[in-house]
């Protein structure tokens, strides 16, 4: 069998594929003022839940096995005063931006777009001759990428078992890396290319530390990916079409990019937007949350209350959520009883739920089996489709009548979106967890430094300012 070079490929092919469609946006996107206002909150985001997600074991245990950079260059880290080559830098930042599950969330693809692209442009860039803008676009630019390749493969991808994040995450750090990088179509092309073999990760590692680790992966890989064909690394030109990656990842059921599904018009990250967390956890947990939350404010009702609990959600809804019965904070961030237990032992669910103190609280663990959990028979094809299906939460009282709660809109969707004193609250909690003693003026000021991004000169500046602030401790 033979392979063709890109650049052996014939042109008028080469002109129609999947790659070089993909790979034309990256190199030529344009992206306006508009977008970059919607992008900015989101780097915000992503950055403090990157920050805070530095101190977890699972991310220190990675950093005892990077080699640090003796000598000039290299990524310094923001916890450990080293520097490392930036592959491994992308691995670090990319693990420790999703170990919380803390990060936003793109229901069109089912993944989380920003944390293996933004992992990777900070281990890329050159902070020194990046620019906010530059970094705003490079994010805007791989994350679309990310989101409408997922949208391609529709949830077929998902329920085969990948986790999308990872997958979809390697070929997004790609072209965001090849657009802070400046590189040219046919090297675009090219990193795509090797991108969509260096794709990997299984959803059976949800609960457990291999799911952040995907991230950093990703991040990684897509840097690779990049650097590679800017080497001089070529790869095919039907990466994507034929028996390539869309085929592959869908289980045989999309074998080229369909009709009418566009890039960049409009961006998704301003249309429909990112759905930012309100809870560190796995979203389809969300509106349970919600609900839980919502009926205990409102009926009094405490876990000592409760007989039983019926969750019910859309179908495609639980696949993410495979630890019924929690052993640890990992598992927990995936299990619908921990999620209906904790909100109604506590009243609010936050970082600290997700510790194993907490979930191995030994009232917590004797109600979980109080819990069912159900999907309806609805056929349901698409992420978008379970992130806009409602979900149905009732509690059976020891004494008195049963009450339920729907809940519809995605927390931190635009339909009940996070707002600016929210991710501010977002903001601090996650620095102060990652350096406990940033002064709340110090946390004010880099807070509203982010927010301004898009006119900076250059990122390396606040990313300093933040590097000193996390590592004081």
């Amino acid at each position: 069998m033979s392979v063709t070079s890109l650049t052996r490929a014939d042109p008028a092919k080469a002109a129609l594929s999947t790659t070089g469609r993909l790979a034309s946006f990256v190199v030529n996107a344009a992206v306006d003022a508009a977008v970059l206002k919607q992008a900015t909150p989101i780097v915000l985001d992503t950055l403090a839940v990157t920050l805070a997600g530095g101190v977890e074991p699972g991310v220190r245990a990675l950093i005892r096995t990077l080699e640090p950079q003796s000598g000039p260059g290299g990524v310094p880290s923001f916890w450990t005063g080293q520097r490392y080559r930036s592959d491994d830098a992308a691995l670090l930042i990319g693990m420790a931006s999703h170990v919380l599950d803390y990060d936003d969330v793109s229901m069109l693809a089912v993944c989380h777009p920003s944390a293996p692209v933004l992992s990777a442009l900070l281990a890329t860039a050159s902070r020194e001759r990046t620019s906010g803008r530059a970094l705003l676009e490079a994010v805007a630019v791989g994350t679309e990428v990310l989101i409408r390749l997922g949208q391609a493969m529709g949830f077929r991808h998902y329920t085969l078992g990948f986790h999308a994040t990872a997958t979809l995450g390697t070929i997004g750090a790609a072209a965001a890396c090849a657009r802070i990088m400046g590189l040219d179509r046919g090297q675009t092309e090219h990193a795509l290319a090797i991108a969509a073999s260096l794709a990997s990760g299984l959803r059976v590692n949800f609960g457990s530390m291999v799911k952040s680790l995907h991230v950093g992966i990703a991040a990684s890989n897509g840097q690779k990916a990049a650097r590679l064909a800017a080497a001089g690394i070529e790869g095919t030109a039907e990466a994507f079409d034929g028996e390539g990656f869309l085929n592959a990842f869908s289980g045989g059921e999309v074998g080229a990019w369909p009709d009418g599904l566009g890039l960049g018009a409009p961006f998704a990250i301003a249309e429909p937007g990112f759905e930012q967390k309100r809870y560190p956890c796995c979203y389809l947990l969300h509106k349970i949350i919600e609900a839980i939350l919502a009926l205990r404010r409102e009926t009094g009702m405490t876990l000592a209350d409760v007989k039983s609990a019926l969750v019910q959600m859309p179908n495609g809804g639980t696949k993410p959520l495979i630890h019924p019965r929690p052993k640890s904070g990992l598992n927990a961030l995936f299990s619908a009883p921990y999620a209906v237990v904790a909100g109604l032992a506590d009243g609010h669910i936050g970082l600290k739920s997700f510790t194993d103190e907490a979930v191995l609280r030994s009232d917590v663990q004797a109600r979980l089996a109080d819990v069912t959990v159900v999907e309806d028979d609805k056929p349901s094809r698409h992420g978008a489709d379970v992130g806009a299906a409602p979900v149905s939460v009732t509690l059976v009282p020891a004494s008195g009548s049963s009450v339920s709660r729907t809940i519809t809109a995605l927390p931190g969707s635009p339909q009940d979106p996070l707002t600016d004193s929210q991710l501010r609250a977002k903001w601090d909690d996650c620095l102060q967890r990652a350096g406990s003693s940033i002064p709340p003026d110090t946390l004010l000021r880099l807070f509203d430094e982010g927010k301004s991004i898009a006119d900076a000169p250059s990122i390396d500046g606040w990313l300093g300012r933040l590097t000193v602030a996390v590592s004081a401790d």
